[in-house]
């Protein structure tokens, strides 16, 4: 099972594929996080804007498109201290220094990725202090 701080950490996974989210959400739900799951970029603004719970950690996939910066943005209004870790099939990771601040994001991971990978990544987001940039 996972530590306290683990059990309360709220995760929101932003993807635009079902399959994709069933996994994540199965393999951190596991893991003791509390996972929220949103199917494309409306889902994912509308889960932002009702603030039903707060979030440290945003999984986010980038091949959402140019909705990738406004969900971002979103994030960081609904969720000032929230963590961002990207996803894509891409190999572009420098592709998020568009998306906002840096000090939020704690990293990227390659489609397809193993559940340890996915679970490494995140434990490695968690466990780093967040740092407010201009």
């Amino acid at each position: 099972m996972g530590t306290p701080e683990q059990e309360s950490a709220v995760i929101l996974v932003a993807d635009g594929e079902e399959r994709v989210l069933q996994q994540v959400s199965s393999t951190l739900g596991k893991a003791g996080f509390t996972v929220f799951t949103a199917l494309g970029r409306s889902a994912a603004l509308d889960f932002c804007r009702e603030k039903k719970e707060p979030v440290q950690l945003a999984i986010v996939d980038m091949a959402m498109g140019t909705s990738g910066p406004e969900l971002v943005h979103e994030l960081y209004q609904s969720y000032p201290d929230v963590r961002i870790l990207f996803t894509s099939n891409q190999d572009d990771p420098d592709a998020i220094q568009q998306a906002g601040p840096s000090g939020h994001f704690r990293g990227f991971l390659k489609k397809p990725f193993r559940r340890s990978q996915l679970l490494g990544r995140v434990l490695k987001a968690m466990d780093a202090p967040l740092v407010r940039t201009a």
